[in-house]
């Protein structure tokens, strides 16, 4: 079974068909159950994320039993009595649920970011971009949507959120240490747009700017960002913006690697389309006050580079 958490909260049996979970409750039960996969979930804490203003604990009590009941008919049809259950199991404190990291979006993102850092960090960067790029293709809408707001609901979407903006720079760097700034510099500018405060991405977009033949522009951005911070925070610019600076002040050979992509006629409109799908979704829905971002399962393909005789 394919357990997806990453948008609408889903499980998929081994043919591909979605289960019926149920209603709204019973779906958030699971869901919760998620996002601690293969560790215990305290039953207050549960009750806590699903009813969070309740006063009845004892009917709430009763009521995430019987969800839990309902929910394993539907995920091991076949058992019928209660201790041979495996995917969710009880515990003393509480319920677990049971599954490979593999089985879980969640957890293939998390295998897939480390092999994608780790294949960048050995210099292998369009490896570690299809890498990251599957990790940003689980993504199939906002986490969470359906849950009750309460304190944990709020830490967990705000962590999923990071982890996502995280790895949208990550293969965005990924992107550019294989000379793809030009194509990517639509796309990193409207992300900045709506996270201006965002260093890391703003040293990105700015690097983009350069490759893209715009160093006037590229130390812009890098001015702008500097008086956003000062204004704002009473902050200078942290060590990555200002190195980017000094580099494109002096024409750094090394922000412009010696493989890049050579685009001629429909390549570059193709080209463009890619990085376009690759980073991100529209933002049309965010705010740089509450810094989320929606997200979109996004499709990947790659462009053969050459060498600059």
């Amino acid at each position: 079974m394919d357990f997806r958490l990453l948008g609408e909260t889903a499980v998929l049996a081994d043919d591909g068909t979605s289960l019926d979970l149920g209603h709204r409750k019973q779906r958030v039960v699971l869901g919760a159950l998620m996002l601690r996969a293969d560790k215990t979930i305290d039953i207050e804490q549960l009750i806590d994320a699903i009813w969070p203003e309740t006063a009845n604990r004892r009917v709430a009590v009763c009521s995430l039993h019987a969800y839990v009941s309902k929910l394993r008919r539907i995920l091991e049809p076949g058992t019928e009595r209660r201790g041979d259950y495996e995917i969710i199991a009880r515990r003393p404190k509480g319920y677990r649920l049971t599954v490979r990291q593999e089985c879980l979006d969640i957890g293939r993102v998390h295998i897939l970011a480390r092999e994608g850092r780790r294949l960048f960090a050995a210099g292998h960067s369009a490896q570690a971009s299809a890498e990251l790029r599957k990790a940003l293709a689980e993504w199939r809408g906002e986490p969470l949507e359906d849950f009750p707001d309460g304190p944990w609901i709020r830490d967990e979407a705000h962590y999923l959120a990071e982890l996502h903006r995280g790895l949208i720079e990550d293969a965005a760097e990924a992107d550019l240490a294989q000379g793809l700034g030009p194509a990517l510099v639509p796309e990193l500018g409207r992300l900045l747009a709506a996270f201006p405060h965002r260093e890391r991405l703003r040293a990105l977009t700015a690097h983009a700017l350069y490759q893209a033949g715009r160093q006037a522009d590229a130390l812009s951005l890098i001015a702008e960002g500097r008086r956003q911070m000062v204004e704002a925070f009473g902050l200078d610019p942290d060590a990555r913006i200002r190195l980017m600076e000094d580099r494109i002040l002096r024409q750094d050979p090394s922000l412009t690697p010696r493989q890049v992509v050579r685009l001629h006629g429909n390549s570059r409109a193709r080209v463009r389309r890619q990085a376009t799908t690759r980073l991100t979704p529209k933002v049309s829905a965010t705010s740089p006050q509450t810094d989320t971002l929606p997200t979109r399962k996004g499709a990947l393909s790659y462009v053969t580079t050459c060498s600059i005789p």
